[in-house]
C-alpha cells in the first residue's frame, strides 16, 4: 500500500507552488526525493488539488493502485468543490484502502475546521503560506519531512 504525503489548504493557499518548489514537478508524474536517511524514494506526484482536478477518493485510488506507487504525494482542499468532497473525505478512503498518511501539512489556516483520524499524524500548518515564497514553505517542509 502507498505511503502518502498530503499538502491540504483551500484555494490559493499556493498548495501547486508549493509542490512544484518541493519536487521540482512540473507535470504530475513520478520524481525522485532524497530524504535525510541517505535513501532516494520515487514519488507519484499529483500537482493540483484532487477536487480541482474533479477526481474522486475513489477514482484516485483505483488509479494509485493500477500502478503500484510505493509513495504519493497529493493535494486537497480543505473544503468539498466541484461536486467532490472536502479532504477528510479523501482522507479517510485512502485509510479504508489500507494506505499509509505519513504526513499532512495544511496551508493557508491554523486549524481545520474537522476532525481527522487519530491513526495519523497530527497536521502542520502553516497559517501564512499566501504571504510567503513558496521555496520558503517547502523549505519548512522539507525539514518536518525529513526531505533534502
Amino acid at each position: 500500500m502507498p505511503n502518502v504525503y498530503v499538502i491540504m489548504g483551500d484555494r490559493n493557499a499556493r498548495k501547486s507552488a508549493t509542490i512544484r518548489a518541493l519536487t521540482g514537478a512540473f507535470q504530475k508524474d513520478v520524481y525522485q526525493v532524497a530524504i535525510q536517511d541517505t535513501r532516494i524514494i520515487n514519488v507519484f506526484v499529483h500537482i493540483s488539488s484532487l477536487q480541482e482536478s474533479q477526481i474522486s477518493p475513489q477514482q484516485f485510488i483505483h488509479q494509485i493502485g493500477q500502478n503500484d506507487y510505493q509513495y504519493v504525494l497529493v493535494s486537497l482542499w480543505i473544503s468539498q468543490g466541484n461536486r467532490q468532497p472536502n479532504g477528510s473525505v479523501y482522507i479517510q478512503n485512502f485509510l479504508n484502502a489500507r494506505w499509509n498518511i505519513l504526513q499532512i501539512v495544511v496551508l493557508g489556516t491554523n486549524h481545520l475546521p474537522y476532525g481527522l483520524s487519530p491513526n495519523i499524524p497530527h497536521p502542520k500548518h502553516i497559517p501564512n503560506s499566501q504571504g510567503l515564497p513558496a521555496n520558503q514553505i517547502a523549505s519548512q517542509i522539507r525539514e518536518w519531512w525529513q526531505w533534502l
